[in-house]
């Protein structure tokens, strides 16, 4: 998934927002899940602040509150 944070070409547009909204889902169920190492939770949390914050750019962009996710 391209970021613009690493490529400097890179644009996100309403349509790339379900599978951003996934990520960040996705991401949360394992930082939940106690049984998920610490290691990759430490590893993981980073991943999904990162594709929380092209959400909410995104819904900034399309004029709609992003809601946290």
């Amino acid at each position: 998934m391209c970021d613009t944070a690493r490529c400097p070409q890179a644009t996100h547009h309403p349509c790339h927002l379900p599978v951003w909204q996934s990520q960040v889902g996705t991401g949360k169920v394992f930082l939940a899940n106690p049984r998920f190492p610490k290691g990759e939770k430490k590893r993981l949390e980073p991943e999904v602040e990162r594709a929380q914050r092209v959400v909410d750019e995104i819904m900034t962009a399309a004029g709609t509150p992003s809601g946290g996710q």
